[in-house]
């Protein structure tokens, strides 16, 4: 999907009665694990620091999401 709309992994931000926001962010909580490196390579500064993770209901990606799930978590 290029959209996170519908994914299990999607969590939206709502207002106080529990609405969605009509702002269309939040958050994509899929919990990913990096593999680890073979014993003869090693990490030339820190393990690698992912950010983003912000979604909006309103935007559509270039690209299909791999992690992509049905369903609302």
């Amino acid at each position: 999907m290029k959209t996170c709309n519908g994914c299990k992994y999607a969590k939206w931000n709502r207002s106080n009665t529990g609405r969605l926001s009509p702002t269309g962010d939040g958050i994509c909580i899929y919990e990913y694990k990096i593999p680890p490196l073979p014993a003869s390579r090693y990490w030339i500064a820190t393990k690698p620091c992912i950010g983003g993770g912000f979604i909006n209901r309103k935007e559509e990606y270039k690209e299909h999401c791999p992690y992509y799930m049905a369903g609302e978590p």
